[in-house]
């Protein structure tokens, strides 16, 4: 015969690996924080989200047991631990309503709060009817339900506190902005750093989430929290385990899962209450009463305000209707209005009586003496908690009159002899109303960002760094791709970095009598330089003229990197088959013009074919033609003599000085990471910001000495634009020597290619056909000087 009870112990595992789960999630979240030095501890993993409501809803499967008896005392201890585990996890949750919208958090609260309801009615039958037997658990349901409260009264105040933080993170923007690093001071690391450091800083304080961990609303939740575990300890310490359940076993994986997460919520909690503290011994010492007096703050009830100005739906035309719903409505906000002060003032009043109620539990010993001194402390502060006012101004005026400090006496010389980032950076604290700049969280600031740089300065990209050593003028970008060169394509796309540089790399592969490991440095150089053009030109690009362009380099890159090939061209294979890499360089040049014209033919010859609408595979072989047929036109099979390593480190060259080249925007990059960005997404995009200004440091310094070209920031960050820049002037352009780029020397010495020389006799070449040859493809025309100079030679 099946027993019936037989499942009943797997059920607890299951609420016990529910609970496992949300425990790691807090641990992650200890981590991450300590790590980054966020002693406020964010809710990066474990927030009140669908996985919350469905995670705590197994959890508390015990507590919510109508039918299983449980009079043992490990049984009752599972389920008091249950409470405390739900408690304390929408306690640590809490500050994750900043990051919501206005939608999410309706959606979370609503789901919240039939759990809470579930919970409670739960709770309420089983007190009832005998199965908990502990009245203590009634009180916990009251202060349960009115943690529900904390919860919906703290969310109508996020879209005001926002609203708030952005509009002071604006003002701090404006300032910044109008700070705008000149020419020469933009390449400076130090300057840099300084401007990643105050965005950082209003990052960090107008931090919603921040906003709400250091609320009073907080700080009840988490003293409820405290006294749950102190409740929870008691059970351990003055009772033996006793299991008489049916979950047998498995009470004591759910109970100490649960008692491990409740740990974690009590450690942050602590972390984001001393942090909160900072903030109020700063107001005193400022003298800002109404911070921590019973003044409600606006943004508690504004968006309540602005709802009971709102005139009734349109859709209702009844005028006798639209004043039953108006009136209605504005009781019903009253009453709302009414209640949020209520909580606010509860919330003041309970600060006091939760941190007696925890002396009681933790801190009262059997010695009378120091049971005197907690209860006089105990009342000391409950009776501080009501009269904050009024004993904040003593304090102010015990302070003056023994420092003899005033305003009028206030020595500016000293201000200005302040720890340098103290006096940089905490102009740029985003506040609420009345609060005041703590020096100690921006200690936590500074070292948080500082530690950003500094990982990313241990982590610089040397193969990229390497490869730019090669690099001595910007002739490269002007000199891979040839105008000379005939297009089959009637509107060629934009050019864009990655593409150019994702081309000369196939090509360099494919090259033979190279060793692999020339080759796989090259990659990875390649690579690591892509880890910044990349985000740079789709953070740049405004007008969003190279999206296509960048959207083809992805596809061809993903090629190369991955399989080495380009487009269905094995690159390993051509480099083994080719004789000299002039052969490779045609048997690309082919492919890409076999690709297009097929494309072109297909088109029916409609010249109106916009480059917008592009395939991909068209936009990589319209590159690949016009870069291979440039490089035909000065590498002919008359130069066999040239050795392919020697073709290769030409190429190099010419990849490096495109690097360079690109990367003077890199400083453009890391502002507008800093700036341009959504206030849920800012702290992120400015973190990304500070590593790569820490991985690029040394990058900046050799960019810092290089003469760069008086370009736009608009024009930049296009090649197409420096090309038509360095077209019309010298810069950048070495002048011809045998040593320069225009001459390519054999090992022997004895051998010398004269690329100017090679262009203009093609050109001549070229000019000398008939217009239906003019077409035809240039290597064609190359083929025919080689003909024409051997039989001079003969």
């Amino acid at each position: 015969m099946i027993d019936s009870k037989a499942p009943i112990p797997w059920i607890g595992v299951y609420a016990a690996v529910a609970s496992g789960i949300w425990t790691l999630l807090l641990f992650a979240d200890t981590i991450h924080s300590l790590g980054r030095r966020k002693l406020w501890f964010p809710c990066r993993y474990a927030a009140l989200n669908a996985a919350f409501v469905a995670l705590i809803g197994i959890a508390v499967k015990l507590p919510m047991d109508l039918t299983t008896s449980m009079p043992g005392t490990y049984d009752q201890a599972a389920k008091r631990v249950g409470f405390a585990f739900s408690c304390a996890s929408t306690a640590h949750a809490m500050p994750s309503l900043g990051s919501m919208s206005n939608r999410e958090i309706i959606v979370n609260l609503t789901a919240i709060g039939m759990l809470k309801v579930s919970l409670t009615v739960d709770v309420i039958i089983q007190v009832l009817t005998g199965v908990i037997e502990d009245d203590f658990h009634v009180m916990v349901v009251v202060i349960d339900v009115y943690m529900l409260f904390i919860l919906i009264s703290s969310a109508l105040t996020v879209s005001i506190r926002k609203m708030h933080l952005e509009h002071k993170y604006n003002e701090l923007h404006a300032r910044i902005s109008a700070e705008e690093l000149q020419r020469d001071e933009i390449m400076v690391f130090d300057k840099l750093k300084s401007h990643v450091k105050k965005y950082w800083v209003m990052a960090e304080t107008g931090d919603p989430r921040l906003v709400m961990a250091r609320s009073d609303d907080f700080w009840v939740l988490s003293l409820i929290c405290a006294i749950f575990s102190v409740d929870g300890l008691e059970v351990i310490t003055n009772n033996k385990p006793d299991i008489a359940s049916d979950y047998k076993w498995s009470v004591y994986l759910v109970y100490y899962a649960q008692s491990l997460g409740i740990g974690f919520c009590i450690l942050m909690s602590f972390g984001r209450m001393a942090l909160a503290i900072f903030y109020i011994a700063r107001n005193i010492k400022k003298s800002t009463i109404t911070s921590i007096s019973l003044e409600i703050k606006s943004y508690r009830i504004n968006r309540l305000v602005e709802w009971k100005k709102r005139l009734p739906p349109s859709q209702v035309r009844n005028q006798k209707f639209r004043k039953i719903i108006y009136e209605n409505r504005n009781l019903l906000l009253d009453i709302c209005i009414r209640t949020q002060l209520v909580i606010v003032i509860m919330n003041k009043l309970l600060m006091a009586c939760l941190l007696y109620l925890i002396y009681l539990k933790v801190f009262e010993i059997p010695l009378s003496y120091w049971k005197l001194i907690g209860n006089l402390s105990s009342a000391t502060l409950f009776v501080s908690m009501l009269f904050q006012p009024l004993i904040i101004r003593w304090l102010n005026v015990i302070k003056n009159f023994f420092s003899g400090e005033s305003k009028a006496s206030v020595n500016p010389i000293e201000s200005e002899h302040r720890l340098g980032y103290e006096k940089a950076l905490e102009n740029y604290f985003v506040l609420l109303e009345s609060e005041a700049v703590q020096e100690v969280h921006l200690m936590f600031i500074n070292a948080s960002i500082n530690s950003f740089i500094t990982t990313g300065a241990k982590r610089q990209p040397r193969y990229l760094m390497k490869l730019m050593e090669k690099s001595t003028s910007f002739e490269g970008v002007l000199k891979f791709e040839s105008d000379k060169v005939s297009l089959i394509i009637c509107e060629e796309p934009l050019n864009c970095w990655t593409l150019s540089v994702a081309t000369l790399t196939s090509i360099m592969i494919a090259i033979p009598n190279v060793q692999n490991e020339e080759k796989n440095q090259l990659l990875r150089s390649v690579i690591e330089g892509f880890k910044y053009v990349r985000p740079m030109e789709k953070s740049l690009d405004v007008h969003k003229k190279i999206v296509n362009s960048t959207s083809a380099a992805d596809f061809a890159w993903g090629l190369v990197e991955m399989r080495h090939k380009w487009l269905d061209m094995d690159l390993q294979e051509i480099a083994t088959v080719s004789k000299s890499s002039k052969e490779t360089l045609q048997n690309l040049a082919n492919r890409s013009e076999e690709i297009l014209k097929k494309f072109t033919s297909r088109m029916n010859g409609n010249a109106m074919e916009s480059s917008v609408n592009l395939p991909e595979n068209i936009i990589i072989a319209n590159s690949m033609y016009k870069i291979s047929n440039s490089l035909l036109l000065v590498y002919q099979e008359s130069y066999h003599s040239a050795l392919d390593t020697q073709v290769f480190e030409r190429l190099s060259v010419i990849i490096s000085d495109i690097f360079v080249a690109c990367l003077t925007n890199l400083p453009r990059l890391i502002l507008k990471k800093c700036s341009n960005s959504a206030i849920e997404e800012r702290e992120k995009s400015i973190e990304e910001a500070s590593y790569i200004l820490g991985e690029t440091q040394g990058i900046l310094e050799v960019l810092q000495k290089r003469e760069i070209p008086n370009l736009s920031p608009d024009q930049s960050i296009y090649i197409d634009e420096w090309r038509t820049f360095l077209k019309h002037t010298n810069h950048g352009i070495s002048s011809p020597t045998p040593s320069s780029e225009n001459t390519v020397t054999a090992s022997s010495g004895e051998v010398h290619l004269d690329i100017e020389e090679l262009r203009a006799s093609a050109t001549e070449e070229a000019l000398g056909t008939d217009e239906g040859d003019a077409e035809s493809h240039v290597s064609g025309e190359v083929e025919e000087l080689e003909d024409e100079e051997e039989n001079n030679q003969a």
